[in-house]
């Protein structure tokens, strides 16, 4: 069992055969080959469904069997593997469901996963752990608390500084330090901690910042919130985005349940009621 830190997570920087998460190592300065390395692990996963084995777990297994962390794929870059620590699991589902032939796969099952995060059955953690291995269930949950924990923090104290202002909408608000959730969270303007992150990373500084480096920036918020707050405004702070992650998924599946008891009705009632929730969600 590794190591843990003080809010549960694996410190994989001290477990060495952890760190990694089961991934080849690679060039820092360079890209992991897309094609050499990872056409095998398709055609496995391929080769799989071809045989009749269910898809579910044929994806988990190929999700066990993958060591290739980062690749360029037609332009896009797919980064599974942030730091070395966290493990973005469903942007390699993403990656091995899209790379398969059209009809091999069950449409509607692969959507509800990859957009729902709604696998086809239920699994248990344990079940799960079992499945991808224990080194990238540890890196899964650097990245659950690490990246969308972290995110969900950042939208709480948010939030609660809209409340604070009285709904002043937020571009405004940000221009007062105090307003600012970076600021109350780390302690400095979204832009300085940018600035260093980029600095640090030696990234090159742009005007728009893509989905990969926004959550290798997120990473880099959370490892330095971790290492510089101390132990109980971490775990506060860490809380506080737990709870916001949990209402964020209740509400999601009670859009799900209400989409669901939607389905027997009329082509023109679920359109009105579209348009009902389009509105509701405009001014919520």
């Amino acid at each position: 069992m590794p190591r843990t830190s003080g809010i549960g997570l694996p410190n994989l920087e001290d477990d060495a055969e952890l760190r990694g998460a089961g991934f080849a190592e690679e060039d820092e300065h360079a890209l992991h080959p897309s094609t050499l390395d990872a056409d095998a692990y398709l055609i496995g996963f391929e080769l799989a469904l071809r045989a009749g084995q269910p898809w579910f777990e044929a994806l988990l297994d190929a999700v066990r069997r993958w060591d290739v962390p980062r690749e360029v794929v037609e332009g896009r870059e797919y980064v599974y593997l942030i730091e070395r620590e966290a493990f973005d699991w469903l942007l390699l589902c993403e990656r091995l469901c899209d790379a398969m032939p059209a009809g091999l796969l069950p449409s509607e099952e692969v959507e509800a996963l990859l957009a729902e995060e709604t696998p086809p059955r239920a699994l248990s953690e344990d079940e799960f752990q079992e499945r991808i291995g224990p080194a990238k269930y540890w890196a899964h949950l650097n990245f659950l608390y690490g990246v969308r924990v972290e995110q969900a923090l950042q939208l709480a104290v948010e939030r609660a500084l809209q409340k604070e202002s009285g709904g002043v909408t937020f571009a405004h608000a940000r221009r007062d330090p105090d307003r600012d959730p970076h600021t109350r969270i780390y302690g400095a303007s979204q832009e300085q901690l940018l600035g260093q992150f980029r600095l640090e990373a030696e990234r090159e500084p742009t005007e728009r910042i893509g989905q990969q480096e926004w959550q290798a920036f997120t990473y880099w918020l959370f490892r330095r919130r971790v290492e510089r707050q101390d132990p109980a405004r971490v775990a506060s702070d860490t809380r506080r985005g737990l709870d916001m992650l949990l209402e964020l998924e209740l509400a999601a599946r009670r859009r799900r349940k209400s989409r669901a008891e939607r389905d027997g009705e009329s082509a023109d009632q679920r359109a009105s009621a579209d348009v009902i929730d389009s509105v509701v969600v405009a001014v919520g």
